[in-house]
């Protein structure tokens, strides 16, 4: 059935398999009578199903878009059975693509209606926490560019780029003209890939084990980005709250992940794995005191423009 449904919250990796969908089926020099996109309202999905239903024109097929379907919650019965008449007959030169930027709302009929014929797939962004799944990503995407590195060289290009996907193609893109044999080891992303392209989340790691020249080099890289200090330290304070509550059940002896998730205000209980690894060598006190001195930094981040103070607080942090 030539009907997809892309959906998530990564808008470069839903744009990037949209044009690899048209390159493969619109023909570029017909492009002009047989590919449409339109932003998704009642009156264009009325247009978009006039469009998949004419055959395409001179070579290629034909691709109709519709995007960011989610804006129009109610499509009624008329519609929707004409619809499914019209998906039960589509011809297979005809090929018709909703894109979803956020979550799918299964409540409705429409989307209900859609799943059933449609090719689902989902681009959300992986967790910066989850390093093993950025790292899978780095090498499947490394993968889909006929490029081969190594375990440690894509480690270190998931930790450099973070769930940034657009940042990841860019910098793949960038190796492959610097390798000749297009393999890729440690050595090569060390020289050319930009380590200090970074996270919060990796200051929150730095802070935990105390390492403050690693926090130092983070948050002044951070800042260098333009990240805003407040957000940053909002960052940082919802990481070590959920880190507290972990370590507050898994010091009372809980071992159900759902209810350590329930309590620490995590939607997805496999998370509580990880969670528990990465507070598995900080003590409940220190957690509580990082808290505390995080309030500190927040006010002093609102009462003074000083960067170098709040450096100096972030260093605290650490000890």
């Amino acid at each position: 059935m030539p009907v997809y449904l892309y959906w998530g919250n990564d808008d470069y990796l839903i744009e990037r398999h949209i044009n690899q969908l048209r390159r493969r089926i619109v023909h570029p020099g017909w492009e002009a009578f047989n590919f449409f996109s339109y932003p998704f309202s009642a009156d264009h999905f009325k247009v978009a199903l006039n469009d998949i239903r004419t055959a395409p024109v001179g070579t290629g097929g034909r691709l109709v878009i519709l995007s960011n379907w989610t804006e129009l919650k109610t499509i009624n019965n008329a519609l929707l059975e004409q619809f499914k008449h019209i998906l039960n007959n589509l011809p297979t030169s005809n090929h018709l693509l909703f894109t979803c930027l956020g979550s799918l709302d299964q409540r409705l009929k429409f989307t209900k209606l859609l799943c059933q014929y449609a090719t689902v797939q989902e681009f959300s962004l992986i967790p910066s926490w989850n390093t093993q799944k950025l790292t899978e990503q780095v090498k499947n995407a490394a993968s889909s560019m006929d490029i081969s590195l190594s375990h440690s060289a894509a480690a270190l290009l998931a930790s450099a780029v973070g769930n940034n996907t657009r940042l990841l193609y860019q910098e793949l893109e960038k190796l492959s003209l610097v390798t000749v044999d297009q393999f890729i080891d440690i050595h090569t992303v060390e020289t050319w890939v930009s380590i200090t392209t970074t996270n919060t989340f990796q200051l929150a790691q730095a802070i935990c084990v105390k390492d403050a020249n690693r926090a130092t080099q983070v948050f002044t890289t951070l800042l260098n980005h333009n990240e805003p200090i407040l957000k940053i330290i909002a960052t940082l304070s919802s990481l070590f709250r959920t880190w507290l509550a972990v370590k507050v059940m898994v010091d009372e002896g809980e071992t159900d992940s759902r209810a350590i998730a329930a309590v620490a205000g995590v939607s997805n209980p496999n998370r509580v794995y990880h969670l528990k690894q990465e507070v598995a060598s900080i003590s409940l006190t220190r957690l509580q005191h990082i808290l505390t001195q995080l309030l500190d930094l927040e006010i002093l981040a609102k009462t003074h423009e000083d960067a170098t103070l709040c450096t100096s607080q972030i260093i605290n942090l650490c000890h």
